[in-house]
Protein backbone atom coordinates (compact mmCIF):
# COMPACT_ATOMS: atom_id res chain seq x y z
CA UNK A 1 0.00 0.00 0.00
CA UNK A 2 1.10 3.09 -0.67
CA UNK A 3 1.67 5.76 1.62
CA UNK A 4 1.08 9.72 1.61
CA UNK A 5 4.51 10.25 1.51
CA UNK A 6 5.24 8.13 -1.63
CA UNK A 7 2.64 9.45 -3.71
CA UNK A 8 3.80 13.04 -2.90
CA UNK A 9 7.50 11.79 -4.27
CA UNK A 10 6.12 10.42 -7.19
CA UNK A 11 3.96 13.56 -8.27
CA UNK A 12 7.01 15.29 -7.45
CA UNK A 13 8.89 13.11 -9.72
CA UNK A 14 6.35 13.71 -12.71
CA UNK A 15 6.14 17.71 -12.36
CA UNK A 16 10.02 17.79 -12.47
CA UNK A 17 10.01 15.97 -15.65
CA UNK A 18 6.98 17.72 -17.07
CA UNK A 19 9.51 20.78 -16.37
CA UNK A 20 12.52 19.65 -17.91
CA UNK A 21 10.49 18.55 -21.19
CA UNK A 22 9.30 22.38 -21.42
CA UNK A 23 12.92 23.79 -21.19
CA UNK A 24 14.16 21.44 -24.28
CA UNK A 25 11.01 22.08 -25.99
CA UNK A 26 10.16 25.59 -25.72
CA UNK A 27 13.32 26.76 -26.83
CA UNK A 28 13.63 24.56 -30.07
CA UNK A 29 10.24 25.86 -30.99
CA UNK A 30 11.10 29.28 -30.49
CA UNK A 31 14.30 29.04 -32.77
CA UNK A 32 12.91 27.01 -35.21
CA UNK A 33 9.81 30.25 -35.19
CA UNK A 34 12.67 32.74 -35.83
CA UNK A 35 14.62 29.98 -38.49
CA UNK A 36 11.77 30.17 -40.42
CA UNK A 37 10.46 33.87 -40.26
CA UNK A 38 14.04 34.87 -41.73
CA UNK A 39 13.55 32.27 -44.52
CA UNK A 40 10.64 33.82 -44.87
CA UNK A 41 12.15 36.84 -45.44
CA UNK A 42 15.07 36.17 -47.72
CA UNK A 43 12.73 34.27 -49.88
CA UNK A 44 10.85 37.58 -49.93
CA UNK A 45 13.96 39.64 -51.18
CA UNK A 46 13.75 41.65 -54.18
CA UNK A 47 16.60 43.62 -56.14
CA UNK A 48 17.45 46.99 -54.43
CA UNK A 49 16.75 45.55 -50.44
CA UNK A 50 19.54 46.15 -48.22
CA UNK A 51 20.92 43.26 -46.29
CA UNK A 52 23.60 41.76 -43.90
CA UNK A 53 26.13 39.27 -44.49
CA UNK A 54 29.20 37.88 -42.46
CA UNK A 55 31.41 40.34 -40.58
CA UNK A 56 28.84 43.57 -40.76
CA UNK A 57 29.09 43.83 -44.50
CA UNK A 58 26.01 45.70 -45.34
CA UNK A 59 24.97 45.59 -49.40
CA UNK A 60 22.33 46.06 -51.51
CA UNK A 61 20.64 43.02 -53.30
CA UNK A 62 21.57 42.93 -57.00
CA UNK A 63 20.83 39.94 -58.23
CA UNK A 64 19.77 36.04 -58.17
CA UNK A 65 21.11 32.98 -59.00
CA UNK A 66 19.96 29.49 -57.97
CA UNK A 67 19.99 29.66 -54.34
CA UNK A 68 22.52 32.89 -54.25
CA UNK A 69 22.08 36.22 -53.72
CA UNK A 70 24.39 38.54 -55.66
CA UNK A 71 25.43 41.56 -53.25
CA UNK A 72 26.66 45.06 -54.36
CA UNK A 73 28.73 46.18 -51.76
CA UNK A 74 30.57 49.24 -53.31
CA UNK A 75 29.77 50.86 -56.60
CA UNK A 76 31.14 48.25 -59.21
CA UNK A 77 31.57 45.35 -56.71
CA UNK A 78 29.22 42.73 -56.36
CA UNK A 79 29.67 39.48 -53.74
CA UNK A 80 27.80 36.18 -54.57
CA UNK A 81 26.76 34.99 -51.23
CA UNK A 82 24.39 32.10 -50.88
CA UNK A 83 20.96 32.72 -49.79
CA UNK A 84 21.47 31.12 -45.97
CA UNK A 85 24.03 33.57 -45.81
CA UNK A 86 21.68 36.82 -45.08
CA UNK A 87 22.66 37.09 -41.26
CA UNK A 88 20.12 40.72 -41.16
CA UNK A 89 17.88 43.03 -42.76
CA UNK A 90 18.25 46.79 -43.31
CA UNK A 91 14.74 48.48 -43.29
CA UNK A 92 13.05 51.72 -42.46
CA UNK A 93 13.17 51.01 -39.11
CA UNK A 94 17.06 50.69 -39.04
CA UNK A 95 20.01 53.08 -39.49
CA UNK A 96 20.74 52.54 -43.31
CA UNK A 97 24.32 52.54 -43.76
CA UNK A 98 26.32 55.48 -45.76
CA UNK A 99 26.26 54.79 -49.47
CA UNK A 100 29.71 54.83 -50.15
CA UNK A 101 31.59 54.24 -46.52
CA UNK A 102 32.75 56.21 -44.01
CA UNK A 103 33.66 59.63 -44.39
Amino acid sequence: METAAQSGTAFMWWILLAFVLFMIWFPARSQKKQEQERKNRVDALKKGDQVVIPNGIIGTVAGFKDNAIEVKIAEGIKLTVLKTAIVGFVNENQPAANEGGAK
